[in-house]
């Protein structure tokens, strides 16, 4: 049986906590006959967040100056991919599994947290899409392809932590001050923006959760009392 444990986190939380709870539930994932898997769904304080292929050339300068410049956390996460900004009106979703029970490589658990991120911009009409060699989730925007969703994933003793940013409804100018994950300063964008109406975290959420339902072929129990209604619902 594939089972999706699902925590969701009220209000922004700071990146080291995320990281100690990642820690945490990964304890419980070792055992690789046991097709089991954990997603946690927060927001978290403005922090950038400075993956394994950063480089100087990625902050436009030292982090230390990136942290007085803007007054966020600048932080170097044991991921892959380069920098990216969390902030309030993001929905950051950490999918934690064991590779071998689930059978899966660490390229097809990427395309995987892809797969979700555009089953869940689908459920809201927003029509998103890969580009090749640019891990993450597009979106056609003016002037052009801009990006949704940023996708960063590790892995130790064959569990993974991290996950998605998925762009909800945020302040979209701190990606200004770096070159979001090292790609030549291409465009981001929101759902909000893509939509032109305000988008509620908790509708998001509601998207994603089903998303990755489908996705993992798993049934889903929450393991706090705040599960994010269904799309469609009236809560």
């Amino acid at each position: 049986m594939r089972t999706l444990e699902i925590l969701r986190l009220a209000g922004p939380r700071s990146y080291a906590e995320a990281r100690r709870l990642q820690d945490d539930l990964a304890a419980g994932l070792s055992d690789p006959k046991l097709r089991r898997a954990r997603l946690v769904l927060l927001e978290h304080s403005p922090v950038y967040a400075l993956g394994r292929s950063t480089a100087g050339k990625h902050l436009f300068g030292e982090a230390s100056e990136l942290a007085q410049r803007t007054g966020a956390e600048v932080v170097e996460a044991d991921r892959g991919g380069s920098v990216t900004y969390h902030g309030p009106g993001q929905l950051t979703a950490y999918l934690l599994l064991n590779l071998k029970a689930w059978d899966v490589t660490i390229h097809a658990h990427l395309w995987n947290l892809e797969e979700a991120a555009l089953r869940a911009l689908k459920r809201f009409g927003v029509a998103g899409y890969r580009v090749e060699h640019m891990t993450g989730v597009w979106c056609d925007a003016t002037p052009g392809p801009a990006k949704v969703c940023a996708i960063g994933a590790g892995c130790s003793r064959w569990v993974t932590y991290h996950g998605l940013g998925l762009n909800v409804d945020l302040d979209l100018a701190p990606f200004g001050e770096i070159d979001p994950c090292g790609l030549g300063r291409k465009p981001v964008t929101s759902l909000a923006k893509l939509l032109g109406r305000a988008v509620k975290i908790r509708e998001a959420a509601a998207a994603l959760v089903p998303a990755f339902e489908e996705v993992l072929g798993a049934e889903s129990a929450f393991l706090s009392a705040e599960a994010p209604a269904r799309s469609g619902s009236k809560a």
